[in-house]
This record gives structure tokens, sequence and C-alpha cells, in this order.
């Protein structure tokens, strides 16, 4: 492929996480507080929204695999995706009415998590094909995760400029949903008319039923390691995300940064990205990945030593170490998952040649499927514990209790530390080595 190839393919995940990110960190709380759907209800309405969406990736996986066109193997299904998204962005972003209910928030969660699933699995599956070999794979998908960083970046600064002029919650959400109706349909027609596809003539059909499929992957543990370890991941990311603005104003005190900071924290995440990139290609794919869970577990526990010390420190001061602190985290932001993409083709390769048949979508709608439950949980558990068991109220702000104060604090640091170890252990384990997978695509070739 060429270099514009390259960068229209990966392009497609840029709508893809500039709707995707604010969901967490500005839609959820806009819809508990601004809207006032409250914390639990809200934390409801997202985990129901997500499993819909988990039960329509294992069809979607096999109708890949089962059904291409004429233009290729995935084209068709972006390309169906794109008035999906748009409804569902215009929908979640853009209310038209003043009191949406809870089933209204479901119903645009639904529908964008459907046309998540119609264009995430299409483009991981599909660049298995674009890059073949082992270290291509991770180039590829690392570009693909820069391009989902240039799409965060835009909706960080877009609240961060909106803010100057309207500081509501609301001016921000809606400053988005604009900036993502305009991108979707430019980037998808580009994409499509641009980066080839596979032959359709190429793609088999033996695929079975979309379950039995699943079940028969469950089954194989160096594929059920590898999704475990993403899910441990998504969760910890999407825990942190959840929780970002609440932890900003209420046990940090410091909201008016919010925006800013959450800012640097995407652009230094850029440099992780390259930085775990070049350790992957120097060691391996797995190796790096298990390496940036460890770093994130180090940042995580000097950050929890240094709060006690600067809690109390003036704001300058305060401003100064919580920068520090979510300078360092945001390194860490973007090396797993990318990787963790690229072993997961490797492993859906090796399928290919174990069982004769190419499963590539089948695989990624495994892995999304699985790390779906991750992103999920990570809203539903922390908001129902927080207002269920801990008292909280995400009205009162500063006003509520020094002890759902601190459960909010520990939440944020002990989960995810818990959770990056267990995946690192993962990690560490995978047994798939480039020299191995080298051999698979030889023998698939020939």
């Amino acid at each position: 492929m060429s270099f514009f190839q390259r960068i229209s393919f990966t392009a497609l995940n840029l709508p893809t996480s500039a709707s995707g990110m604010p969901i967490f960190i500005f839609v959820l709380p806009f819809y508990a507080d601004d809207l006032g759907l409250g914390l639990s209800l809200v934390g409801i309405v997202f985990f129901l929204g997500r499993l819909t969406d988990i039960v329509t990736d294992p069809v979607m996986g096999v109708l890949i695999d089962r059904y291409p066109s004429k233009w290729g193997k995935h084209k068709h299904w972006i390309f169906l995706s794109t008035p999906i998204f748009m409804l569902a962005t215009y929908l979640i972003f853009l209310p038209p009415i003043e009191s949406p209910t809870a089933f209204y928030f479901f119903c645009g969660l639904f529908f964008l998590y459907a046309a998540f699933t119609l264009s995430s699995i299409s483009q991981l599956s599909w660049a298995s094909y674009l890059a073949p070999n082992y270290d291509d794979r991770t180039k590829l998908l690392t570009l693909r995760e820069l391009m989902s960083l240039v799409g965060m970046f835009a909706v960080i600064l877009i609240p961060a400029l909106v803010e100057i002029y309207d500081p509501s919650l609301e001016a921000k959400i809606r400053a988005i949903g604009i900036f993502v109706l305009i991108c979707i349909p430019l980037i998808t027609l580009n994409a499509v008319v641009q980066v080839p596809d596979t032959s359709a003539s190429k793609v088999l059909k033996k695929t079975s039923t979309p379950f039995k499929a699943f079940k028969d992957l469950f089954s194989n543990k160096m594929l059920t390691k590898i999704v475990l370890a993403a899910v441990l991941i998504a969760f910890c990311m999407s825990l942190n995300g959840a929780l970002y603005l609440i932890w900003m104003e209420v046990v940090i005190e410091l909201p008016e940064y919010s925006s800013r900071l959450m800012l640097v924290y995407y652009i230094v995440s850029v440099l992780g990205l390259w930085a775990w990139r070049f350790l992957s290609i120097k060691t391996s794919k797995h190796f790096s990945a298990g390496v940036a869970c460890l770093y994130a577990i180090s940042v995580l526990i000097l950050g929890f030593i240094g709060f006690w010390f600067i809690q109390d420190l003036q704001e300058n001061y305060k401003l100064i170490a919580v920068g520090t602190f979510i300078t360092l985290y945001g390194i860490a932001f973007s090396g797993p998952l990318p990787l963790i993409n690229a072993i997961v083709a490797d492993i859906s390769d090796k399928l290919n040649f174990d069982q004769g048949e190419n499963i590539s979508g089948t695989v990624f709608s495994f892995l999304t499927t699985m790390t779906k439950i991750g992103f999920a949980l990570a809203a539903l558990i922390p908001y129902m514990v927080l207002e269920m068991l801990m008292g909280f109220e995400i009205s009162l702000g500063t006003e509520n209790s020094y002890f759902s104060k601190m459960g909010i604090f520990y939440i944020y640091t002990f989960v995810p530390i818990i959770s990056y170890s267990i995946a690192a252990y993962l990690l560490f384990s995978h047994s798939l080595s480039r020299e191995e997978h080298a051999e698979i695509k030889h023998n698939l070739v020939n």
C-alpha cells in the first residue's frame, strides 16, 4: 500500500474514537447530572446498551467471513455503518428533546455501538489482509491507533476551546457531535475508494453459526488468554475515563483544568504509542504490551503515594503535581491495545493454518465482544458502588462525604492496578513468536 492508502485506511478509526471516548468522559456525566438521570441509572443504561452490542458482535464477525460483495470482504460493511453512525451521533450528542428518557439514551447507544460493530470488526479483519507480516501488522495497527488519538485530540481540544465562550457541558457535547457528523461520511468515502480489499472469490464460506464459532474459540487457550488481557486493560482505561471528571472535581478539586489536562494526556500518549511500537519491533508485541502494563502500575502507585503530599497544597503546586501524574500516565494509554490487536491477527493466521479456513472476522468479533464487556462494566460497577454503597451524589460535588470522596480515589487507583497486573502476567506468558508466525505465513502462501 502507498502511504496515502495507509492513512486512508487507518483514518477510519478517527470518527469512532472521536465519538466513543467522549461517551465515558462527557456524555455519561452529562446525562447523569445535567439531564437528571442519575449515576446508577446511567450506568445501567450504558451497560445494557453495550450488552446488546455484545450480542451483535458474534453475528457480525461471521457475516464478514461468509458474505463478501463485489467490492471485497470488508468495504460494504463499513459503508453500511455510515448512516447508522450518523443517526446515533445526532441522537446522543445533539438530543432534539429537552429531557431525554433512559429509553431514549439506550436507543442512541444501541445505534452507536451497532455502527461501531459494523465498522471496527471490518477494519481489524481488513488489516490482516492489508498487512500480512508480523512487524508490518504492528506498524499498520499502531498507525490506526495514532488516528484514534488524533480523533481524541480533536474532541478534547474542542471542549477546551468551547469552554472559553461557554463552560456548559451541553455546549461541549454539541460541538463534538457536529465535528463527528462532518468527519464520518468524508473519511468513509475516501477509504472505500482508495484502499484495496480482498477478492470476493477468495473468501471462504464454510463458517459455522456465530455462537458455535464463538464456542470453538473459547477452547483456544492462546486466544482466550490474550483476549482476557484485552478485557482487563479495556476495563482499566474505561474506568479511569468514566471517573475522570468526577475525580478532578471531587478528589483533586481542580475541575476548571480537566479539559486542558486531558488534552495533555492524549498528546503524550502519542509519544507512548511510538515508544511501545519501537519496543515491540525490537523485542515482541506481547513483551512490549506487558511492559506498558507494568509502567501503568508504577505510575498509579506513584500517584497514590504523591496524593497524600499534594492534597493540601496551593492550587498552582497541586496543578503541577497532578499535571505530572497525568502526563506520565498518558504514556501508557496507547500502548497495550493496538499491540493486542496485532497479536490477535497473528493468532488468526495460526487458526487459518491449523483449520484451513480464514475466519479473521469471527476472531476479531470474539476479541471485540469480550473487550466490550470490560468497557461496559467500567461504568456500571463504579457508578453503582459509589451511589448505592458509598452514598455519593454527583449533584453535590465537593459537598459529598469524605468517605465517598476517598471511595472515588481508591477505585480510580487500585482497581486498575489489580487489572493491569493480571493482564501483564497473561501477556508475558504468550508463546507465539515472530519466527513461528513467519513460518505460518510462509506455509499459508505456499
